[in-house]
């Protein structure tokens, strides 16, 4: 029996991964920093992967025919000592992009990258594939209760990766995207992020360029013009198709769309492509327009991809429906890219016209660290009638004078959304949810990553269910 220890088991993608490798016969162990918060202890625990809290020497198996390390632990530490421990004992240490390269990338394989819309649109495709039988391999950062992981990896010729444009491991080296060898890529939006790692727009884009030329000439590439850099796209050496929310000039569009209670109900400009869905919003139209188009191009059955749209359930933390509770509607999003917030308001302003709606940031990605991104959160909150700004944690390996504080938050939201303040501690937050929020409240969480939001959440559902 195969053995494999992760550093760092407790990210989405890395547990996922160590799960697929335990489902495929491979004894898993791993580590993480001390203090890991559901959803990923309660995953880790369910799944029988047992695992150290906390990086010690000692804690690296002599035997491991393979150490897999994520990206967070070298993030934080560049010296992790478990890392340091198996690079000296001479053990195959790779990222997990490696372990997706050899063991899960396939002849036919679908790339899903951009700024925002991948993981969603990475699920949207599998869950099509795999109702058209394809049965395929895929990999995405969220999970749906449809497919149930975050990572599989079957004997199919297909695989749908969620492609990341952050180093595979240390900061100098490749993307996570350029080890997916894409035939087919869809791309969302280059709208420049993780300034951490690339410190302006044009080394943002040099990436995508690097992964567009890895296309082949009998692939495809699936992009939306009104987000995509047009330069980027003309570099492509095989066919291009186009695709946007209503933009008449694409190839595929929205023509319609309405809502009824709790469903959308939209058509294609395409003959015979016409559903509903559980998704909120114009973005997740707009994602569904972007698989749409790739299942399309793919030859699936137009019934086949109808049904798959209407059945799928969404992606957990991805504008989640939690609950009314109290009177009170409560949801749960991740929205890393201020993009993304924007959207996400904008899809609740929609469905809940007259309702008062309170959110609740937290920015701790590392990206939103940086004084130098401020201007990306004008007019972003405008949709929310309340908005409260948690912790906001610094890294030691940004100089103070770059670094953005809770209050330069505000002070950005302000300009065009005065109801806006910060709070760095769980027990105000929830404090003052008990005593402002009202019945019809709609109340989202947006988290940009933080493992300790997380916990938050949890926190103030529990407290609402009494």
């Amino acid at each position: 029996m195969k053995k494999a220890y992760f550093i760092g088991i407790a990210g989405r993608t890395m547990g996922a991964l160590a799960k697929a490798l335990k489902d495929l016969g491979w004894q898993v162990l791993g580590s993480d920093r001390k203090g890991i918060y559901p959803p990923m202890s309660i995953f880790l625990k369910e799944n029988g992967l047992a695992y150290f809290e906390g990086y010690e020497e000692k804690n690296v198996p002599l035997d491991a025919d393979l150490v897999v390390v994520g990206y967070s632990p070298l993030l934080i530490d560049a010296n992790n000592p478990e890392y340091l421990m198996a690079k000296k004992l001479g053990l195959k240490v790779v990222s997990y992009p490696e372990v997706l390269k050899d063991l899960l990338i396939k002849e036919n394989s679908i790339v899903v990258a951009g700024t925002y819309g991948k993981t969603t649109i990475t699920l949207l495709i599998s869950w099509i594939l795999t109702c058209s039988g394809k049965n395929p391999c895929f990999m995405s950062g969220g999970i749906s209760p449809d497919l149930k992981d975050g990572v599989k990896i079957t004997d199919s010729a297909w695989s749908v990766v969620e492609g990341d444009e952050v180093p595979s491991l240390l900061k100098a080296d490749p993307p996570k995207f350029m080890f997916y060898r894409p035939k087919y890529l869809v791309l969302t939006a280059t709208k420049w992020d993780h300034p951490e790692i690339y410190g302006d727009e044009e080394s943002y884009l040099s990436a995508f360029k690097k992964l567009i030329e890895l296309l082949p000439e009998d692939g495809l590439l699936v992009y939306n013009p009104d987000s995509v850099n047009n330069d980027l796209v003309q570099t492509a050496k095989c066919p291009k198709v186009s695709y946007s929310l209503n933009n008449s000039s694409t190839d595929y569009y929205i023509k319609s769309y309405s809502h009824n209670d709790n469903k959308t109900s939209f058509e294609l400009n395409k003959n015979d492509i016409a559903s509903k869905t559980l998704l909120l919003g114009k973005t997740n139209l707009e994602n569904i327009c972007a698989a749409i188009a790739t299942a399309d191009q793919l030859k699936i059955d137009k019934k086949i991809i109808n049904q798959a749209i209407a059945s799928f359930r969404g992606v957990k933390i991805r504008l989640e429906y939690l609950g009314k509770l109290t009177g009170k509607y409560f949801y749960s999003d991740f929205a890393q890219h201020p993009e993304k917030v924007k959207g996400s308001l904008t899809a609740l302003r929609e469905h809940y016209p007259k309702n008062r709606i309170i959110c609740i940031y937290d920015p701790s990605a590392t990206g939103l660290k940086y004084r130098k991104i401020l201007d990306w959160f004008e007019g972003v909150f405008d949709n929310a009638d309340q908005i409260i700004i948690g912790k906001v944690g610094f890294l030691k390996s940004i100089a103070k004078e770059e670094r953005v504080s809770g209050h330069d938050l505000v002070k950005a939201i302000y300009k065009t959304q005065k109801n806006v303040f910060y709070e760095p501690t769980d027990e105000n937050i929830l404090k003052w949810l008990i005593e402002n929020s009202k019945e019809d409240n709609v109340i989202v969480f947006m988290s940009s990553g933080g493992l300790k939001f997380t916990s938050l959440i949890g926190k103030i559902i529990r407290n609402f269910k009494k």
